[in-house]
């Protein structure tokens, strides 16, 4: 995660897109007709994960259901949108920003209330400034149905990651040995659970691949409590397509570097939902191509005297070969008054290439 310092950026990137598409806007048959334009073509676009995809079957994680993919010649492309079941138009940002990790990515926020349920068609639209269109249609079926705890992640019985939870960032392939990032980037996230789930205790194991840059602050880890990126929010983020406010939340606990720390010494750190900032609470043996057994919990605490939430979070991380070590690598009690005290959790690698083992989600009985 990054700080929020860049909204003078993302409003110029946001106004040259509407800029690009307000004439669609005001004329959007000229789009959605059934005639292609000349020189149109569908291979342009890639969709990660499909032409038919769904949502709902795992119950609902967050607001938006994300359709990612790319897009080829980037350079001269002109404009980029998509319309939900022949509606308004909404452009669609391709320059590399946050949760687009290369030009030419892109990642349309689609709020699942707008999806009926069965069947829903979306159709992707590309205009080049030599006059090129491309365009591709996309079904997504609206399914009803819920994810209950204790939660059980086999990876080997999953062809598709969507099956198993949510791709929110990202390109994620499943391998014999569990989930992987296909491309690194920022944040890249996949969601498992439902915006109720509560109180858990999280197993899963984490294998990184390849020595990251970093200078780029790379990290590994888990989000608590995670339901979606947000618009507003306690640190006022801008709207987008996709939109990258991150917090609240309810913790990161994850392996953080930066480019004072070596390579074999990353810091376990604790992240709050949403007040404060990162903090380094331990130095962790580290060795690229290791797999790292990790566990996190959360468990629920009565309300502070001024009525902030409050919650209970430890974080163990070892080698898997090893045996599991009594103590935990921190634990930290957060009080706040906005973090988020329901939600699911989301594995998270932000810049690096890295493998998520089998995932064991269980119940715990929150304090009285």
């Amino acid at each position: 995660m990054i700080p929020f310092t860049q909204v003078p950026q993302d409003f110029r990137r946001n106004r040259w897109a509407l800029t690009r598409v307000l004439p669609w806007l005001i004329f959007p048959w000229a789009a959605l007709s059934g005639a292609p334009s000349q020189g149109e073509s569908t291979e342009a676009i890639d969709v990660w994960y499909g032409d038919r995809q769904r949502i709902g079957h795992l119950g609902v994680a967050q607001e938006d259901f994300n359709l990612l993919g790319h897009i080829d010649s980037w350079r001269e492309l002109d404009s980029l949108v998509w319309s939900l079941n022949e509606r308004a138009l909404v452009p669609l940002n391709f320059r590399a920003y946050r949760r687009l990790a290369a030009e030419g990515d892109f990642n349309a926020d689609i709020p699942i209330g707008r999806l009926r349920m069965g069947e829903n068609s979306l159709k992707l639209i590309a205009r080049w400034w030599d006059g090129r269109t491309a365009s591709r249609t996309v079904t997504i079926k609206r399914e009803q149905g819920s994810t209950a705890l204790p939660r059980f992640i086999r990876w080997a019985s999953f062809s598709n990651p969507q099956d198993a939870g949510q791709v929110v960032d990202g390109l994620w392939r499943i391998t014999p040995d569990g989930l992987r990032t296909a491309i690194s980037g920022y944040d890249r996230i996949f969601l498992i659970g439902e915006t109720h789930w509560r109180d858990y205790e999280v197993r899963t194991s984490i294998q990184v691949h390849e020595a990251p840059d970093l200078a780029q602050g790379p990290g590994v880890g888990l989000i608590a409590r995670f339901t979606g990126h947000v618009v507003g929010g306690p640190k006022y983020f801008p709207s987008g397509q996709p939109k990258w406010g991150y917090q609240p939340f309810g913790t990161i606990a994850w392996l953080r570097w930066t480019n004072q720390t070596p390579l074999s010494s990353p810091q376990a750190q604790y992240f709050p939902g949403s007040e404060g900032r990162p903090t380094d609470l331990k130095e962790v043996p580290f060795l690229v191509g290791t797999r790292y057994a990790v566990r996190l919990t959360c468990k629920t605490l009565p309300d502070d005297a001024e009525g902030r939430g409050v919650t209970h979070y430890r974080f163990k991380i070892w080698p898997q070969d090893s045996a599991e070590p009594e103590a935990w690598t921190w634990e930290r009690t957060q009080a706040s008054a906005t973090a988020l005290r329901k939600g699911g959790v989301a594995l998270l690698a932000h810049k690096i290439d890295v493998t998520f083992g089998d995932v064991t989600v269980m119940p715990l009985i929150p304090a009285p």
